[in-house]
């Protein structure tokens, strides 16, 4: 396996990992900041997933709707982890790609979160979308302060070798 390849899967996982424990965190401090479990809107998107549209409420956090909905939400993060790298390292060897990663990027997030807000709004309103938005905004600002800090090089190259125009 070359050095190349090796770095995105190392700086895909951290990415990942953050993202992930990003939202988990942000979501469940809402939830505490609510009255509700920490882990309410794990489990309230676990049972939708998973088990359909049911009852809610303190009783309905169970470990296995939680567990059910983080290991699909950590596989997520793990694959849009390695899709940020690899976008990150091609962006940094060849700088004029950024407009790709850009809106690659943006397509992405913007994906999710009308997904989960949908989700959101089948089920009655329990998860407000806004809610979805900030965790992942919060978490889209951690992975990419990672990933700066890992590729220091990364804005001087886009600036130095990418669209002269635009500066």
């Amino acid at each position: 396996m070359n050095e190349t390849r090796r770095q995105i899967l190392f700086e895909g996982l951290v990415t990942g990992i953050i993202g992930y424990a990003t939202v988990a965190f942000v979501l469940g401090l809402l939830d505490v900041a609510s009255g509700r479990p920490f882990f309410y809107t794990a489990a309230l998107l676990g049972q939708a997933v998973f088990g359909g549209f049911g009852e809610s409420g303190a009783s309905f956090v169970t470990p296995g709707a939680v567990f059910t909905y983080n290991g699909v939400h950590l596989i997520s993060f793990l694959v849009f982890g390695f899709l940020v790298a690899t976008l990150v390292v091609e962006t940094e060897l060849h700088p004029a790609f950024w407009y790709v990663s850009f809106f690659v990027l943006l397509g992405a997030f913007f994906l999710v979160t009308l997904v989960v807000s949908g989700f959101g709004a089948a089920l009655g309103g329990e998860l407000p979308w806004w809610r979805v938005v900030l965790a992942n905004v919060v978490a889209a600002l951690a992975m990419g302060t990672y990933l700066l800090l890992a590729h220091p090089r990364l804005l001087r190259e886009v600036r130095e070798h990418g669209d002269p125009e635009i500066y």
